[in-house]
């Protein structure tokens, strides 16, 4: 041993055996974490014989027996957390199709929009549509032709968002289309049960001799429907909304002549009935008339501004000096 102010040398010579007990001992005293303090003072045992692979490193050194080591402590493995939770099924658009579930076209592109977009993890393109409308067989030229549209009141029914290059659905067109294919049947049923009632009325003729002959007529009622197909805010002209605030409106006569010459004029719908004057008033937002035909039949006959031929709303010429010479706001 060699002594310093400031360090302390420990020389020692053993023979192999003894090396190997001795790296043994100074092994186990290291796994014990007793050596650390000490263990950097011993030189590598690079001389015994291959002993320094028994102690290479006293600090991090592995507790071996005299001849083998220990058995490894087996690792730990962590069971594997699977999601079992069962994907929630939808039923597939064809099944969809064949029910008949959404109850307009722009139901339709909510739920051709759910089913585009993986079921609202994805965005989607206006060919993605397209495809599904092939997929569900629906796809015709007037429904290619208004695809526009029927989009445009997706969007406005904040069903799905427009983006750069393709949409997105929100969430509240996901909890639209998931509401529509869980419907357990047709929506034409329900169509059907607002179609008109015929009501039975008796009315007694004249009276022939002794004997009076009844006669039995039927009056339908007419439900009329709103248009989902129209397209109030045309390219290059004015919304219906925005067209009717140049004129002072006064009452529901004035409002089914101006309808009209939207319908025709601007719009350029050849064919205008009653289905379309009830569409506009439902666009503007203002109060339908209870009994449409009959609010119809006033402006004819009341003001001479519109005729029908053949179920077609026209305007007279007396209708269009109105429209002319109307009182327009400033």
């Amino acid at each position: 041993m060699h002594e310093t102010a400031t360090d302390r040398t420990i020389e020692a010579t053993f023979s192999d055996d003894v090396a190997k007990d001795l790296a043994g001992t100074l092994r186990d005293a290291a796994a014990a974490g007793r050596m650390r303090a000490i263990a950097s003072s011993f030189p590598p045992l690079n001389d015994f014989n291959g002993a320094h692979k028994e102690t290479a490193d006293f600090a991090e050194a592995e507790a071996v027996n005299n001849g083998n080591t220990l058995p490894k402590t087996e690792a730990i493995h962590k069971p594997v957390q699977t999601d079992t939770a069962k994907q929630e099924e939808y039923p597939t658009l064809k099944a969809v199709a064949m029910k008949n579930l959404p109850g307009t076209e722009t139901e339709w592109i909510v739920v051709y929009a759910f089913y585009a977009s993986n079921y609202g993890k994805d965005t989607f393109t206006r060919q993605n549509l397209i495809e599904k409308y092939e997929e569900s067989n629906r796809l015709d030229n007037n429904k290619k032709s208004a695809l526009s549209i029927y989009i445009k009141r997706a969007v406005q029914g904040n069903f799905i968002n427009p983006l750069a290059d393709d949409y997105s659905i929100l969430d509240n067109g996901i909890e639209k289309a998931k509401e529509i294919i869980s419907r357990t049947s047709s929506s034409s049923v329900k169509l059907n049960k607002q179609k008109s009632k015929k009501v039975e009325s008796e009315q007694v003729s004249e009276s022939k001799g002794s004997s009076t002959v009844k006669k039995k007529t039927s009056v339908a009622a007419f439900s009329p429907k709103r248009l989902t197909e129209i397209d109030f805010y045309p390219s290059g002209k004015k919304s219906l909304v925005d067209f009717i605030k140049d004129f002072k409106i006064k009452n529901d006569n004035e409002r089914n002549l101006l309808f009209t010459h939207y319908l025709s004029e601007v719009l350029k719908i050849t064919s205008v009935t009653l289905d379309h004057l009830y569409t506009c008033y439902d666009e503007v937002n203002h109060k339908i008339p209870e009994n449409m035909a009959k609010s119809l039949g006033n402006t004819k006959t009341r003001t001479g501004w519109l005729k029908t031929i053949n179920s077609n709303i026209e305007i007279t010429t007396k209708g269009i000096n109105k429209i002319k010479f109307w009182n327009k706001k400033d």
